[in-house]
């Protein structure tokens, strides 16, 4: 008797920092107007960041007013979260 194994090693991509949407809201967003950017396959524009103090005095929320093209709708983005994280692309400055 013979037993084949077969598995696939998948590779993560490297996100670059600077591509990130938490670095986009520290450096892009804070000094421009509407910005339109892509997060995976949905389509955003930049309305307001706010920076929410929390209640037990540890720091800050960083939540991203965004509005959705795709739902038609305003929504907010926790940025701390690993929504931060994740690579956007910027289709206008």
């Amino acid at each position: 008797m013979v037993l084949t194994l077969k598995y696939t090693i998948m590779a993560t991509k490297k996100v670059d920092e600077k591509k990130t949407l938490k670095y986009a809201v520290a450096f892009y967003f804070c000094t421009s107007g509407k910005i339109n950017f892509m997060l995976g396959k949905k389509m955003y524009q930049h309305i307001n960041t706010i920076y929410d103090q929390r209640e037990d005095g540890r720091g800050f929320n960083t939540c991203e007013i965004v509005y959705n093209y795709k739902a038609q709708k305003y929504e907010v983005l926790n940025v701390d979260t690993e929504i931060g994280n994740k690579e956007i692309t910027i289709l206008n400055v």
